[in-house]
């Protein structure tokens, strides 16, 4: 039944959940083009370049700088949050736990012999 109504309602459901996933994709680009630290970085070079060639007044040049620094600033407290949330996740692991023979049962490590021997060496020797 869920499927039959999925079908049945696709021609007024599906533009809605296309213009959702537009909406969300756009959302995503944007987040990502403010804290993208390159971006940032150029416009600050940018801005410096303006106030050589004379097209920004000091003023203007230090209020737009402290927006920059500030973004920056921003953009480099939420890099170092998902670096510091990523390294709690990946520590997860219990430093007490240790692998033990019974934990390792079906692995290569098991004891029993080769059924070829090998008869070739693992590497060759360069020929001289």
């Amino acid at each position: 039944m869920g499927i039959i109504t999925g079908l049945l309602f696709l021609p007024v459901t599906g533009p809605v959940k296309a213009f959702r996933f537009l909406v969300e994709r756009l959302h995503e680009e944007a987040q990502a083009a403010l804290r993208d630290e390159g971006r940032a970085f150029a416009e600050l070079i940018d801005l410096s370049m303006r106030l050589s060639a004379g097209q920004l007044s000091e003023a203007e040049y230090a209020e737009q700088e402290a927006v920059l620094l500030g973004r920056l600033s921003s953009i480099r407290e939420h890099r170092n949050e998902l670096l510091q949330a990523g390294q709690e996740a990946a520590s997860g692991i219990d430093d007490g736990e240790a692998l033990d023979d019974e934990s390792l049962e079906g692995d290569a490590l098991d004891d029993e012999p080769l059924d070829e021997p090998l008869d070739e060496p693992l590497v060759e020797e360069e020929a001289r």
